[in-house]
């Protein structure tokens, strides 16, 4: 049976980025469906061809928490779900032998240990997507916990990526989310909310919103980066 997908290691962050922009990212997919709150399709399409640099949010303090919280946060999700072993390749991407074009850079590589609550297979492997960021009153939770969606809508185009280009079985999202204190009430101390999520592969309505996702990505990449067309708006599912 044919690989999904095949890896491509590289030894320093310079010569991994290089590469990363020969191919269509995991963060890349929601831009292009026009649901990213950040980056257009367009400067998605900037950024391939070579017209612009990826903008550096390195210094940004909530970008800097949550690459010192990254290996906090994997540990944590390993205790707090015992079902897995986690394997994390900072420098490699995952290749996509379908579609070459297509790559990502996962926050983590799961294989299921033991019998779980969702009836993994024991054996199947997975993706762990860590995320970290701000709230500052309930709304900003909304994505997370259930009032309007259980993964932001940015979000799981970026599972259902990492789901196509390794043919994997599910994606686990690991989201913790800092709220600085300001109340009286805080005692000086910052509120923590932790989600955990999963996208299911072997569900119907995931492979349909994989397909469709699959489609537009091919067509952005065909018709607007080989073909040298900046698209001039937004692409919609």
């Amino acid at each position: 049976m044919k690989e999904a997908f095949i890896r491509l290691h590289f030894d320093d962050r310079e010569s991994w980025l290089k590469e990363r922009a020969s191919h269509l990212q995991a963060s890349d997919a929601a831009p292009i469906l026009g649901l990213s709150p950040w980056t257009t399709a367009a400067e998605v399409y900037d950024e391939k061809t070579g017209m612009a640099q990826p903008k550096d949010i390195s210094d940004k303090p909530y970008v800097q928490y949550g690459i010192e919280m990254e290996p906090v946060a994997r540990e944590a999700f390993l205790i707090d779900n015992p079902y897995f072993s986690l394997n994390y390749h900072p420098f490699d991407i995952l290749c996509s032998t379908k579609n070459p074009w297509m790559g990502a850079t996962l926050d983590g590589e799961l294989t299921v240990t033991r019998p779980n609550p969702w009836g993994l297979p024991i054996g199947c492997k997975g993706i762990y997507e860590g995320k970290t960021g701000r709230w500052m009153k309930a709304e900003h939770l909304y994505g997370w916990d259930g009032t309007t969606t259980y993964i932001p809508q940015h979000y799981y185009p970026q599972g259902l990526h990492q789901l196509l280009c390794t043919g994997w079985d599910f994606v686990i999202f690991s989201a913790r989310l800092k709220r600085d204190p300001y109340k009286a009430e805080d005692m000086g101390f910052p509120e923590i909310r932790t989600f955990y999520r999963i996208i299911d592969a072997r569900k119907e309505a995931v492979q349909s919103d994989l397909r469709t996702l699959e489609e537009v990505e091919e067509r952005f990449w065909k018709k607007n980066v080989v073909a040298r067309k900046r698209p001039s708006r937004r692409i919609a599912i």
